[in-house]
């Protein structure tokens, strides 16, 4: 089988991403059979626990079960940083036991893999994760090189081909260029990518992850030049939900029945102003508990949470967690920067700093 990208037109996108829930579920099915093919089903799913990769593992199981004869294992991968709830990692292993159950025909497989640092080894070498990967990677960047289109970026100087000054300019967030921490998006490479490129290296196995379009500029950009499916690449993967929305994500959860982690809480329907039962799918659905389940002490898009934000709640429901995370820091006697200490990460100098509550 012939191994190419299939790069997206701006109307092909629009399409995939009008399609209906049911559409959307038969053309990801489609996208898993040419993945899964294409690579003789050496491949596995990367599984962080969350509702995402939750919905992806449900649909390569189904895909494996229905439509391969015998069936290609069900590998999945779980990168545990031990910055994940509680709650991810007690449901990783029950939804791995639950997935065996409903699909008998598929063999499935839990790879459990550790990063070689650890959280406080990773902030202290690479600095703080903050406001979002592109403004943390610009701002390493910058920092490190002293110039450069980076640095124009934050000191909004960047013009487009029309002179005009450039949609990438994140000059509101220039000032963190004179930080007294060190502000990177490496936590996630260092601890999670390198991670699973090991693996990956050692079982001559292709991933397959839950990314959605609709997340952000950079990764539908990548959807548009790659499609769904990125065959070309230091690192080939498969994307078999692109075009998915959180809306679908939450519908297909409610509709299938499918078990999902307790923190969470429920998923329900609202009008705007009154949660109802989560069988009102025509309302918008979300979740009671928390939005997000990445890596616990993650402070991207912390800055733009509404009401209570996640190292709020995270101080009631998971006491302990907060205070290694918000407590410790000290001046590097070396350096003169704000790292972690034994005592804990040193947050709250940081959230102080770009105004977020704790």
């Amino acid at each position: 089988m012939e191994r190419f990208n299939t790069p997206l037109t701006k109307e092909a996108a629009k399409s995939l991403l009008a399609l209906d829930l049911e559409d959307k579920v038969i053309t990801s099915y489609e996208k898993l059979d040419e993945w899964y093919t294409a690579w003789g089903g050496q491949c596995y799913v990367s599984f962080s626990g969350g509702k995402d990769s939750t919905v992806l593992a449900y649909l390569a199981a189904r895909y494996l079960s229905s439509f391969r004869t015998p069936p290609w294992p069900l590998n999945l991968v779980f990168v545990n940083t031990g910055l994940e709830y509680p709650e991810i990692q007690k449901f990783v292993n029950e939804y791995a036991d639950w997935l065996r159950r409903e699909f008998a025909r598929v063999t499935v497989n839990l790879h459990r893999l550790r990063p070689k640092m650890n959280i406080r080894q990773v902030v202290e070498k690479y600095g703080y994760s903050i406001v979002s990967k592109e403004v943390a990677n610009c701002v390493w960047l910058a920092r490190k090189s002293g110039n450069g289109t980076r640095m124009a970026r934050l000191r909004g100087e960047l013009l487009d081909s029309d002179g005009n000054p450039s949609a990438y300019n994140c000059e509101k967030w220039g000032f963190l260029l004179d930080a007294p921490f060190l502000v990177s998006s490496e936590c996630c490479r260092i601890m999670k990518k390198n991670t699973a490129h090991r693996y990956e290296g050692r079982e001559n196995e292709k991933p397959i992850v839950a990314t959605m379009a609709d997340e952000g500029r950079q990764r539908f950009q990548k959807w548009m030049a790659t499609g769904c499916n990125a065959f070309e690449g230091k690192r080939p993967m498969g994307k078999p939900m692109s075009f998915w929305t959180e809306k679908d994500v939450l519908r297909f959860i409610v509709e299938r029945g499918i078990p999902y982690a307790s923190v969470y809480g429920d998923i329900v329907a609202s009008d705007g102003e009154n949660d109802y039962g989560a069988t009102l799918i025509d309302c918008k659905l979300h979740c009671t508990g928390c939005q997000r389940t990445g890596c616990m002490f993650c402070g991207f898009g912390a800055h733009l949470e509404k009401g209570e934000n996640r190292f709020e709640r995270i101080k009631h429901t998971h006491p302990k967690h907060y205070e290694f995370c918000i407590g410790g820091g000290a001046y590097d006697p070396v350096d003169g920067l704000w790292k972690p200490t034994e005592k804990g990460l040193g947050y709250a100098r940081v959230l102080d700093y770009i105004g977020v509550r704790y």
